[in-house]
């Protein structure tokens, strides 16, 4: 899988989860096509007995379905994803059992989701990447575009030129793309820090994700197939710091008391690490023969897990978009094919941006009144099944894949 030619259909910066579905998806549904994916740091072989990492993904029933089409979740071994049935969410100051319960099997469905592991599933990606001759692969970074009404060129990091007749940029939330096409971004910081580890709890989680939302931001339980469990808890960057300062035992404890004791005592299992908690889109997420996917074109809070599910919504959209084009005779890099892709994914990427934001905002008001309407809220909301229903069945979705994809 080497550069053999300097002329591409497509061009994909970022080998990502995203990036790498996208290669797959088009290549999938249109074999014809020439793919090249350019990255400085490409995939590195992973072994199957690699421990989970700490980055992991809430995917979707959806999503899921997605990675079985393109043969890429039978390459995920089976301890580095773990179903789970039921969620169960609860505000602060009342027990776990006054929140909200989603349960797969009230729902009609096996799983709700998979909780996932980045590096692993990437690796599988890559592998059907590497298998596929439509796919190409460049490990250089871009250094610069130059758009033509014929093609775009992007300049290679080695001095090189590659042609395409679409640019897509999967490069993240520091996109290279995104800047060389000259998008503006309207973003802000949440002044929270996510610290991330592994735990082994007390108590078998038994398939189920617990969040709590606490007054500095939520904290997030999910479930690993070895009996620990992912913790993703969104804090300010003065208590981040703190919790990663304090010895294993103290650290122990202050979870443990976070979570409620849910689980019994959580023992920590792993390194601790953190990030910046930010919210971003990109104010076009096309331009002249490129576009943008993934968090290059929105960067959401992790409180519902839907980011990367968002991204994977993306390619399912792009992907259709190019293969219909294809079946129209039309250049898959004209305005109007891409003008299609944006107005199918604006409303649901910006309507999650903001709607991720202000309930992360609401639940951080702590004062007696709010809360308690808000608890109350929360009881209603969890007696009523329809409206369950709809939100579960929203969250679970996935983007559909062209049909070559999905055969």
């Amino acid at each position: 899988m080497t550069r053999d030619t300097s002329d591409f259909d497509i061009a994909i910066a970022g080998s990502g989860l995203v990036g790498l579905t996208l290669a797959l998806a088009v290549a999938k549904a249109a074999p014809s096509l020439r793919i090249v994916v350019i990255d400085p740091a490409l995939p590195q072989p992973q072994a199957d007995d690699t421990p989970v990492g700490l980055r992991v993904s809430a995917l979707t029933p959806g999503s899921i379905e997605n990675f079985k089409a393109l043969d890429v979740w039978s390459a995920m071994p089976h301890t580095h994803y773990q179903p789970y049935t039921t969620m169960r969410v609860w505000d602060a100051g009342v027990d776990c059992g006054e929140g909200v319960c989603f349960d797969a099997a009230a729902m009609g469905v096996a799983h709700l989701g998979s909780i996932t592991d980045n590096v692993m599933l990437r690796e599988s990606l890559w592998q059907r990447c590497m298998a596929s001759s439509g796919i190409s692969s460049v490990e250089q970074a871009v250094a610069g575009i130059q758009v033509s009404s014929r093609h775009v060129s992007i300049e290679l990091s080695d001095g090189a030129t590659i042609n395409a007749s679409l640019l897509v940029g999967a490069d993240g939330r520091a996109s290279r793309i995104r800047d060389f096409m000259g998008v503006d971004t309207i973003g802000w910081s949440h002044d929270q820090q996510a610290l991330v580890a592994h735990l082994l709890p007390d108590t078998d989680h038994d398939g189920c994700a617990l969040q709590r939302f606490l007054p500095d931001g939520p904290l997030a339980l999910l479930p690993l197939p070895d009996k620990r469990v992912s913790l993703v808890l969104s804090t300010t960057p003065d208590e981040c710091a703190r919790l990663q300062a304090l010895e294993d035992a103290r650290f122990e404890d202050a979870l443990t008391e976070a979570s409620d004791a849910v689980l019994g005592r959580l023992r920590l299992d792993s390194a601790r690490a953190s990030f910046a908690l930010e919210s971003r889109y990109a104010r076009e997420p096309i331009a002249q023969r490129c576009a943008l996917v993934g968090d290059a074109a929105h960067a959401v809070h992790p409180l519902a897990g839907q980011g990367a599910n968002l991204g994977f919504a993306d390619v399912a959209v792009l992907a259709t978009v190019i293969d219909d084009a294809l079946r129209a005779g039309q250049d898959i890099g004209d305005a109007p094919v891409l003008r299609r892709y944006r107005r199918a994914r604006s409303a649901d990427n910006l309507t999650t941006v903001y709607g991720l934001d202000l309930i992360n905002r609401l639940f951080a008001r702590g004062d007696g009144t709010f809360a308690e309407a808000r608890r109350r809220g929360m009881r209603w909301f969890d007696r009523i099944g329809v409206a369950k229903h709809l939100a579960a069945g929203h969250a679970m979705r996935g983007g559909r894949l062209p049909r070559g994809a999905r055969e």
